[in-house]
């Protein structure tokens, strides 16, 4: 071993290389960067990252180990009010057991003055702020002064990770990025292996000398937009993962790579893991008897669940440790994801319920590769339960999704059960859609005036997402919100509210008044549907579209005209049929003397498509909002 320790000392005298670019040294600003107008390769651009720049290398020390080191330096141009916000930095960091730490951070703003002389404000010390974000992660903060738009500001800071690991590192950001570049030193005999996202050339240029140093460039990166029904935008991100393989030196091997089981068996004996789990909790047993009173252990994982779920408080905190401690969350009544989930599994034993933990990415997070056991995919605890055939995945964090439905941020991911008997990960399917049944009259006056009642029916994810509009106040807003036609609810009734077992009852009275033009008058019947506009205008796409579970709708009606009115057009009876059948809509209408009565029916069957079926989506959707957005047209006698 002191052999091996003095190659590794050696390693570390080699420096990585310097880039070959001509990159402007970190506090010389070029006037033409402060008269630039808007970004060339992506015009349009709120702001532009000039330079994004990383440098790491690792040395060993004694008593520690591999530490690294990283340098980070950004430079980003203002371009529109609305970029001055990416002047606001946030720098989370893995602080649980003294993991990384951050320091060297420094910060500059650069600005024309009305006589074009360029003027500099510093970053002040006293301006930057380090707060704990959980039990694993702090964050460090700060803004540059003085941004605004037509500014340029820079910064950079160095993290230092006891461990030997490197970082991925994201050539593609939200804004466009001109030129971005990661300079890794690997000691000779470590061997990693490279996951690298890309859509555009990267360049590789290689150093010389005892370590590998090597640049990894891309230039004049497009900023990745957000993209409606998408998920993990990560995912998609240009970027270049590392993982370790292996350590191979004359006289010494290590194994490096870990694994799903050895991550479990950390876990289960971490303090602010496994242990906290066996923490006992006050004042639970009258709902623990109760639900050891019920027939079935889905009835008693109901019974503990609604309980939690009602009376725990989220305090929109994630993370897969338990931040103040279960004791002191439940006292509280108030804690993070993993705090709620904990004090769920810990009730669900207590009531003979053999509830485990489970770690998930949800999409925002990004994907966890089941190839590469890294923690640090994960960001949630959930509660698991197996009974028979039935497999219950369940977030008291979660005020509207009931115990027996999968939720929805975690639909078509992959998940670790922390079990010593568990040693891969597994993909979370979907235990249920989303289904939406509208049935409305309407009425209309002689006038022009409508009235008339919406019975609206919402079940499984239909049901969560509504509950979630009616807590924030906003359905009776939603229910308004209809293309083509004025109404105003004039009462709202809400059925099944507490009945996670029921569809969600919304039956709304109505009042409001046509569209006219041109001598008509018109009466849509794609109302109350939430369907909104077609989503797919754009012309390409770079993110996977993701529904999250397949839905359906049925919307029915009937509309009572008066003698004053004729109906001069009626919509035909169509059926439209994506090419491999995966959505259909039907459109049925018929007329009876002054009423008219129509149902239509929209069956999404595949809760995603691949980004290269685009196309085929995009030609659907314009054909079908067509034929949502057509109306019954009047004209007055």
């Amino acid at each position: 071993m002191k052999t091996f320790l003095f190659i590794c000392m050696f390693l570390t005298l080699n420096r990585p290389m310097q880039a070959q670019d001509n990159i402007p040294s970190y506090g010389k600003i070029d006037k033409a960067e402060l008269e630039m107008q808007d970004c060339s390769f992506d015009p349009g651009a709120e702001a532009v990252i000039l330079l994004d720049i990383g440098e790491i290398e690792f040395s060993y020390i004694n008593n520690t180990g591999w530490v690294s080191e990283t340098k980070y330096r950004i430079r980003v141009k203002i371009l529109k009010e609305k970029g001055v916000n990416q002047s606001e930095i946030k720098l989370p960091y893995y602080a649980k057991n003294g993991r990384e730490n951050i320091s060297n951070i420094g910060g500059v703003s650069y600005n024309l003055d009305p006589n074009g002389n360029i003027e500099e404000s510093k970053l002040d010390s006293r301006n930057i702020y380090d707060r704990p974000i959980n039990k694993e992660y702090s964050e460090i903060s700060f803004a540059l002064p003085n941004v605004k738009t037509g500014s340029v500001f820079e910064y950079k800071y160095k993290i230092t990770r006891k461990s030997f690991f490197i970082p991925s590192w994201g050539f593609q950001q939200s804004i466009p990025v001109k030129y971005s570049a990661y300079n890794v030193a690997i000691p000779e005999y470590f061997q990693f292996t490279l996951l690298v996202t890309k859509r555009q050339e990267m360049e590789k240029k290689t150093g010389s000398g005892i370590n590998e140093s090597v640049w990894y460039i891309m230039r004049n990166i497009k900023g990745l937009k957000d993209e409606p029904f998408s998920s993990g935008k990560v995912d998609y991100m240009q970027r270049i993962d590392f993982q370790l393989s292996g350590i191979n030196a004359p006289g010494y091997y290590e194994e490096i790579r870990t694994t799903w089981a050895k991550i479990n068996e950390e876990l289960l004996e971490d303090e602010d893991f496994g242990q906290a789990l066996k923490r006992n909790l006050k004042g639970i047993n009258e709902i623990v008897a109760t639900a050891m009173q019920q027939s079935s252990t889905a009835e008693r994982i109901r019974v503990i669940y609604n309980y939690v779920q009602r009376n725990m408080q989220w305090n929109e905190n994630y993370g897969l440790y338990s931040f103040t401690g279960i004791k002191e969350a439940w006292d509280k009544k108030n804690g993070s994801i993993t705090d709620i989930n904990f004090i769920l599994i810990n009730m669900l034993k207590e009531a003979g319920v053999a509830a485990k933990p489970l770690l998930v990415s949800t999409k925002d997070h990004g994907m966890v590769n089941p190839l590469y056991p890294f923690l640090k995919r994960f960001n949630a605890v959930l509660a698991y339960v197996i009974d028979g055939d039935v497999e219950y995945i369940m977030n008291a964090a979660d005020k509207y999704n009931p115990y027996n439905l999968v939720p929805y941020d975690v639909i078509n991911t992959y998940a670790l059960l922390v079990d010593k008997s568990v040693n891969a990960v597994r993909q979370l399917g979907s235990n249920g859609k989303f289904a939406n049944n509208i049935f409305f009259t309407c009425s209309v006056a002689p006038d022009g005036k409508i009235s008339g009642q919406a019975n609206l029916k919402s079940s499984g994810y239909a049901r969560n997402i509504r509950m979630s509009t009616l807590k924030k106040h906003k359905l009776k807003e939603m229910i308004e919100d209809n293309e083509g036609i004025i109404i105003k609810v004039d009462s709202l009734a809400v059925n099944n509210e507490d009945d996670e077992s029921q569809p969600l009852e919304q039956v709304a009275e109505y009042s409001g008044s046509m569209q006219e033009g041109g001598g008509y008058s018109f009466l849509p019947y794609n109302l109350f549907t939430g369907l909104g506009k077609n989503p797919f205008i754009e012309e390409s796409r770079v993110m996977d579209i993701d529904f999250n579970f397949p839905k359906s709708y049925v919307i029915s009606g009937t509309y009572y005209l008066p003698d004053e009115y004729t109906v001069n057009e009626l919509p035909k009876n169509t059926r439209l049929i994506m090419p491999d059948t995966s959505i259909i809509l039907t459109r049925k209408m018929q007329q009876d003397g002054n009423i008219i009565s129509f149902r239509v029916t929209l069956d999404m069957l595949y809760a995603d498509y691949i980004a290269e079926g685009y196309p085929y989506i995009k030609d659907f959707f314009k054909k079908m909002y067509a034929l949502l957005n057509e109306r019954i047209a009047l004209k007055k006698k």
